[in-house]
């Protein structure tokens, strides 16, 4: 699959995105005494971080790395 440098550029926006939410995620982890919002947090960390992993593949399957 071959993406656009538009596309290129989404993909890295949306990771930074993710990126921010899976941060805030880990902050309120530490912060919250609520053992059921530790667990709604710590999952979607991690359906953040996977996010991540699938925007990194797909920028560095396509051979390009944007600044």
């Amino acid at each position: 699959m071959n993406l656009t440098t538009r596309e290129l550029l989404y993909l890295e926006d949306l990771t930074k995105l993710f990126e921010s939410i899976n941060k805030n995620c880990s902050r309120g982890m530490q912060t919250s005494n609520d053992p059921q919002v530790k667990t709604i947090l710590q999952q979607l960390s991690q359906d953040h971080q996977q996010w991540i992993q699938t925007s990194a593949r797909l920028i560095q399957t396509n051979g390009q790395t944007l600044q």
